[in-house]
């Protein structure tokens, strides 16, 4: 299962797919929705929701794995356009370049840049980086390295202190500046364990809060040396399945869980605060654009 998950102000985003890929929009303040569509299909008549990042103007950039792109619309749905190069019929070699989103999962905005996360197998130019206007720009390197790969990342986070990947298959946390300078990794588990981070956020004290599907699945909080944190027993009680975080400016913590149909408040302190949406009770009445 595909999804996502964003907050800006009071507007809460999630995205969710079934032959089709869902958007939908929830005032946290009057705990209703306020808009729902569905993404527009490609060639072969589908399209999936997967990540999804939303800017101060309550744009939406969601991810289409199955349609190789990532498409911006405003907060009602109304089109606004698409990023994504088109990716050769065959052949992997030509997957693998700038501006060619090869099955698109997760997104980030840090001011003017749009990041997006992307591949089922290592690539070099795994998370491609956009100008909010379209323009093709540098990729992330991997490790710094120009040809270094990375192993088919899950998810990022990006923010005022930079830029984080959740390079999924090599089980660890890529960090860098703002600027794509690389910084460092973080482990996501112990030396013998399999990790597989499939999300990532950090919060307002520093720590990182993941998604692990490897050896210890559930929710994770980490220094960026790796180590374990305490403070996390209400997120790991609580969540089922998590594929998604989002946090707000009074530092609450958003998870998505259960495979993209819940979406569960945490305080900052990360107690447990409420359900905010079950969408298994809106799965009857999937919309289309309004």
């Amino acid at each position: 299962m595909v999804g996502g998950v964003a907050v800006q102000g009071n507007l809460l985003c999630v995205t969710w797919s079934a032959a089709r890929g869902h958007v939908f929009l929830f005032d946290l303040e009057a705990q209703q929705r306020v808009s729902a569509w569905t993404m527009p299909v490609g060639p072969q008549g589908y399209s999936d929701a997967a990540g999804v990042a939303m800017d101060e103007h309550y744009h939406l950039f969601v991810a289409d794995p199955h349609n190789d792109r990532v498409c911006h619309f405003s907060a009602f749905g109304r089109s606004l356009g698409e990023f994504g190069q088109p990716a050769p019929a065959q052949g992997d070699a030509g997957r693998d370049r700038p501006g060619v989103l090869d099955r698109p999962h997760a997104v980030a905005l840090r001011g003017d840049l749009l990041y997006v996360a992307c591949g089922d197998a290592p690539r070099r130019r795994a998370v491609q980086r956009f100008s909010r206007q379209g323009t093709v720009l540098k990729p992330l390197a991997s490790r710094g390295d120009p040809e270094a790969k990375f192993g088919a990342p899950r998810g990022l986070w990006a923010d005022a202190d930079g830029v984080l990947v959740a390079d999924t298959l090599r089980g660890v946390l890529q960090r860098f500046r703002g600027d794509g300078t690389f910084l460092g990794e973080v482990p996501c588990a112990d030396a013998g364990e399999l990790a597989r981070p499939i999300a990532v956020a950090r919060l307002p004290n520093g720590s990182l809060l993941i998604a692990e599907r490897g050896d210890r699945t559930g929710v994770r909080l980490l220094g960026v040396d790796g180590r374990v944190l305490s403070g996390g027993g209400e997120l790991q009680q609580h969540c089922i399945d998590p594929i998604g975080f989002a946090t707000d400016r009074r530092g609450n913590v958003y998870v998505l869980d259960r495979l993209g149909e819940r979406v569960l408040q945490f305080g900052a302190d990360l107690t447990f605060g409420r359900i905010v949406i079950d969408l298994a009770e809106l799965l009857d009445d999937a919309p289309g654009n309004s």
